[in-house]
């Protein structure tokens, strides 16, 4: 649901800038033909008045279609992963140190009941290991410890999956600069050629400014989105480290001791936790 609001805002952005794009040449050619009906002292003081182009020109209209249409909807999906995933991975989401208090006060009291129930509540990272380790007791602490490694992986997973798509834009976005980079060159040539081998400024110009705008969008987009992907992904192993260590200790109470190897069902409180499950 995230994702396709994300592809929506992209496309009406596109949408936006292609219209604009389009208006402001038909408007450019309104004004020559009003200019052509006057004396070259108009022209001249016409030219001089629209001698500077605005930022918007700039960066965004002499990118052409290729960025109206592609980088900069791109840049905004990249913007919006980069603030939900900013947000939903950190520590307050994945390993909440209030969480793992309340866990390891339920399992000192005895309140395996209520620490069954708070965990399968519980939207963290280390809320929803620890209550598939419960669901495990009565087939003992090995099965616990698998069934928490598993959760553990499919949060991970899940994670990585999730910003994985950073990585992608970052990937994407200089080979669509690189792209519109050729296509300004090729225009340019063409338009040598039409000009019968002398270069006209004006053209030449313009299809470089093409080339060299898109260029620049697809970097502006490259970069941040692999620098947060790369940050994200670091954040993801420490989090999850954290959220390991901390299940592990909150279980602890379950583990078999050295002289009961053999019979794990005697470890403390398993029966208690096993008959909860049950139930």
């Amino acid at each position: 649901m995230r994702y396709s609001l994300v592809i929506r805002c992209g496309l009406w952005v596109a949408i936006v800038a292609a219209a604009i794009g389009t208006l402001r040449p038909l408007r450019a050619a309104e004004g020559e033909a009003e200019v052509a009906s006057g004396t070259v002292s108009e022209i001249a003081a016409e030219q001089s008045d629209n001698a500077v182009p605005s930022a918007f020109d700039h960066y965004v209209v002499r990118g052409g279609w290729i960025t109206l249409c592609a980088l900069i909807p791109l840049s905004v999906a990249a913007l919006a992963l980069i603030v939900e995933n900013g947000v939903t991975i950190r520590r307050k989401t994945i390993v909440p140190p209030e969480t793992v208090d309340r866990l390891a006060g339920y399992f000192e009291r005895k309140q395996y009941a209520e620490a069954v129930q708070f965990s399968g509540g519980n939207r963290s990272v280390v809320g929803h290991v620890v209550h598939c380790g419960l669901m495990e007791a009565r087939n003992g602490y090995a099965e616990m410890e698998r069934a928490m490694e598993d959760a553990l992986e499919e949060r991970g997973a899940r994670l990585s999956r999730k910003i994985e798509y950073l990585n992608l834009i970052g990937n994407v976005a200089p080979m669509l600069g690189l792209f519109g980079t050729v296509h300004g060159i090729i225009g340019m040539f063409i338009s040598i050629s039409e000009a019968g081998g002398i270069p006209v400024m004006s053209r030449i110009s313009h299809n470089l400014g093409t080339a060299l705008v898109a260029t620049f969008w697809g970097l502006l987009i490259a970069i941040p989105s692999l620098t947060v992907f790369g940050l994200l992904r670091n954040r993801i192993d420490v989090l999850l480290g954290e959220c390991a260590i901390a299940a592990e200790r909150l279980m602890a109470a379950f583990r078999p001791s050295a002289m009961a190897a053999e019979t794990p069902h005697t470890a403390p409180g398993y029966h208690m936790a096993a008959a909860t499950v049950a139930r």
